[in-house]
């Protein structure tokens, strides 16, 4: 007799970035006045496109009045030469916030000279949909150093558990303070989220591939839980990294609406409280003798979210920072980290992902926000403590013996 099993739930989150090239849709032209290509959903019944989560009617519409100025604070973030889409929103005047996920391809070497070139390529989008647009470039595009001003909860992404959409955020500078106006970001916690989400105060507004030729999305009354369905919060908290920054709401979301923000109406005014990243679903899998011999439909339960308790302070730190560039710098930087054991290889003056670790784990020492930038101030701390050992050290050698 022949026993088959049903498996408990399998987990795993969808990115809502989006791929022009999968959907075969014309890259938006870099400092033009164009917008990208009509998609609306007659059009697109043929081909991959389809909504990620729409949770039963969906509830995305035009952008009321009320919101225009939080309207113009949202953008597209693009990529014409690799095709990706996605949302991204001010935070400063010259600071953008989006998903990670949205920079950084899935491989451990993200920082890598391919992807150094690759950053340089991305585009941020105001007015999208409309006759007026600003195009924008991201610091350091000219000399490919993108990487240098972009603060990340991480660089690689995990899809399986443990999922690791509560580091799926990042902080980026703009080559020019384009956000003549920009959002407050607000850290609150999840029991006050939910409260908020109750009384209809949350909401979202993103661009979607599918809705309405690129015009930006309102999805009002977005519901904010710490558990949906039957899954418990102990389940949760061991399938992702981090859960005490993890949102997990029901704004309905779409293609590209990865880095969008999770906003809340507050007697203070509208605040950033989260930025969405992506969708929690689970499957059942049908084992027999150890193997899956049939898998179900994934069952979307929720969108994921970072909430804003996990970026907050590193926008100030990114806004004030001095940026090294010059080699010469990096390599002083770099060899300050190895007399100190917090680097191992050779000096080599680019900036990587085993530096900035180094630079975090310091920051860390130091018990400063780890935001793992190549700045000014990191390297006159290292300098310091260096001149303070060597001067000990020769005070020590000249020391008369007893």
């Amino acid at each position: 007799m022949r026993l088959a099993v049903i498996i408990s739930c399998f987990l795993i989150m969808t990115a809502h970035a989006a791929s022009l090239t999968a959907w075969a849709m014309p890259i938006p032209a870099a400092s033009s006045q164009t917008t990208p290509a009509s998609m609306s959903p007659d059009s697109t019944k043929n081909n991959l496109l389809h909504n990620i989560a729409i949770f039963g009617k969906d509830s995305r519409q035009p952008v009321p009045k009320n919101l225009g100025n939080e309207q113009k604070q949202v953008g597209l973030l693009f990529n014409p030469r690799n095709s990706t889409l996605c949302t991204a929103f001010c935070v400063a005047p010259d600071i953008i916030a989006t998903a990670s996920h949205c920079l950084f391809r899935r491989n451990r070497s993200s920082r890598n000279r391919l992807s150094r070139n690759r950053l340089s390529n991305f585009i941020f989008r105001l007015g999208s949909g409309t006759k007026q647009t600003t195009d924008t470039r991201l610091s350091g595009y000219k000399t490919r150093q993108v990487h240098h001003y972009i603060v990340a909860g991480t660089t690689f992404l995990s899809k399986k558990p443990p999922i690791g959409a509560a580091l799926d955020w990042s902080l980026v500078r703009l080559a020019k303070p384009d956000c003549r106006n920009y959002l407050k970001v607000s850290a609150k916690s999840i029991y006050e989220l939910e409260l908020a989400s109750e009384r209809d105060k949350v909401f979202q507004l993103a661009y979607h591939q599918d809705y309405k030729n690129w015009k930006l999305a309102y999805s009002r009354s977005c519901k904010i839980r710490r558990e949906f369905g039957k899954l418990a919060w102990k389940k949760i908290t061991r399938q992702f990294k981090n859960p005490s920054e993890l949102i997990l709401h029901r704004c309905d979301t779409g293609g590209a609406s990865s880095g969008s923000p999770i906003l809340e109406r507050t007697e203070d005014g509208i605040v950033v409280v989260g930025i969405n990243v992506g969708t929690y679903q689970q499957r059942n899998l049908l084992m027999e003798r150890g193997r899956v011999i049939k898998r179900s439909r994934f069952h979307t339960i929720a969108n994921t979210a970072v909430n804003a308790s996990a970026f907050a302070l590193m926008i100030p730190l990114l806004k004030n920072a001095k940026i090294l560039t010059d080699p010469l710098d990096i390599i002083e930087l770099q060899s300050n980290l190895k007399n100190q054991n917090y680097l191992r290889g050779r000096a080599d003056g680019i900036f990587g992902s085993k530096t900035e670790r180094a630079i975090k784990a310091y920051e860390r020492h130091l018990q400063f926000p780890p935001a793992g930038l190549p700045t000014r101030k990191i390297l006159n701390a290292l300098r310091n403590v260096n001149i303070i050992q060597r001067g000990r050290a020769s005070m020590s050698s000249s020391a008369p013996g007893r």
